[in-house]
């Protein structure tokens, strides 16, 4: 049953001639070893970075997800963040940001939530609690 969900998820379906995956009918999409995104996203859906580079600015909808050994050197903003790699920069996450055992994070943090586990790493300004998003930020 786990192989077919994974299947499921990595399955590529044609939207508007762009492949993304789908699962549970959320749009997301992720960053293998080979992958690289820089520049400026907008995206409605949810962004895992496995392996992959990423630097820019990354405002998603949905939620990020920073995996082992990756580095993100990024703003980035999002539903719910995850981070086990590595990440450089302003960090917004509307609900709740999780670092986990090997995360290391330096940048100025926006949450709601705040889960950090045994190991993990924070450096910077962190701001908790119901905010509202403020123009220009």
């Amino acid at each position: 049953m786990e192989t077919q969900e994974a299947v499921a998820e990595s399955t590529p379906i044609e939207t508007d001639g762009q492949s993304e995956s789908k699962r549970d009918g959320l749009k997301k999409f992720t960053l293998g070893p080979n992958d690289s995104l820089e520049g400026k996203l907008t995206y409605g859906g949810s962004m895992s970075v496995d392996g992959g580079h990423a630097e820019g600015e990354f405002r998603l909808g949905g939620n990020i997800e920073v995996g082992n050994g990756t580095v993100v050197k990024a703003l980035l903003e999002g539903q719910n963040v995850t981070i086990k790699g590595e990440v450089e920069g302003k960090l917004t996450a509307r609900d709740k940001l999780t670092l986990g055992k090997s995360a290391k994070l330096n940048g100025d943090v926006q949450v709601r939530r705040l889960q950090i586990e045994d190991g993990a790493s924070l450096n910077g300004y962190v701001r908790m609690g119901d905010f509202e998003h403020q123009a220009g930020s």
